[in-house]
């Protein structure tokens, strides 16, 4: 089951944003600026799951059960409908929640993560969609989504991209690809994406 978090690996280095002083910010920032602040937090979470695996808290949904099923210690159930990994930041706030549905065949791979502020509201989304396509060079496609909201969840940035393995762009239409495209939901904060996830607070406690 440890392929379940190879898409781990291709995360950010950006380094950490650093704290600003608010007394030197304008009353309201430019779209740019507030973009630009959005993209660095972003990019300081992905460095920070990065960095520390093992804080990850990992969940599993598993056939014919509603609640989830706390996996620790790589014990893994034999089923598996859908994997979650949610992130605790500082001081102790979900930060970043990762739903993964479970590919049987090994022949496609896709996630949908939301991203969260100091307050528990959504400021980026991303999915990503991976699969084996013979007409690409190095034999895999990629779909990546991603969002950026402002403080009252309006979307204010979204790029829409089809890459190969290595990122370079490919400028072919998505149609042309056999992509799931499963339904799914942009939640407006960690309470509507725990809800919809079914994710019980209990769970959220880093083992001993």
């Amino acid at each position: 089951m440890k392929f379940l978090f190879l898409s781990l690996l291709f995360l950010t280095s950006s380094p950490l944003s650093t704290r600003t002083n608010n007394r030197f910010l304008p009353a309201i920032a430019p779209p740019d600026s507030i973009l630009a602040k959005l993209k660095a937090s972003k990019a300081a979470i992905d460095k920070y799951v990065a960095q520390h695996p093992k804080n990850l808290i990992v969940l599993v949904k598993v056939p014919g059960k509603k609640n989830l099923v706390r996996v620790i210690n790589e014990k893994w159930p034999d089923e598996i409908e859908y994997t979650y990994n949610i992130m605790i930041g500082q001081p102790g706030k979900v930060i970043f929640i990762d739903q993964i549905p479970y590919s049987e065949s090994g022949d496609w791979f896709i996630e949908y993560k939301h991203y969260f502020d100091e307050r528990g509201n959504t400021f980026a989304f991303s999915k990503e969609e991976s699969i084996f396509d013979d007409s690409v060079k190095g034999g895999i496609v990629r779909t990546t989504l991603l969002k950026y909201f402002d403080a009252g969840f309006k979307n204010i940035s979204q790029v829409d991209k089809l890459t190969d393995k290595d990122g370079n762009e490919i400028k072919k239409n998505k149609n042309n690809f056999n992509f799931r495209e499963y339904k799914y939901a942009i939640y407006k904060s960690v309470k509507d994406c725990l809800d919809g996830y079914y994710i019980n607070y209990s769970q959220l406690k880093l083992p001993l």
